[in-house]
């Protein structure tokens, strides 16, 4: 039996797409994103297509819980 905390933490997303529902995706296939325009981004699956959203990079990280970067210049 898989480990609850390791499903939750893999489970899927709904990414919303411009024409309406969206594509539903497992959080541990996202490898990437990009801006895709001012209107979302494209996020890249490790094991399929891009999925193109209306979610901004921004929206996807905090979905993802990813950290900001702080870059210092010296």
């Amino acid at each position: 039996m898989a480990n609850e905390k390791e499903d939750h933490e893999d489970g899927y997303l709904l990414l919303p797409a411009a024409s309406g529902g969206g594509a539903l995706v497992r959080r541990g296939q996202i490898c990437g994103a990009r801006n895709n325009s001012n209107e979302g981004a494209i996020a890249y699956l490790a094991a399929g297509p891009s999925v193109y959203t209306t979610a901004t990079v921004p929206q996807l990280g905090r979905l993802l819980g990813a950290e900001i970067a702080e870059l210092r210049r010296e």
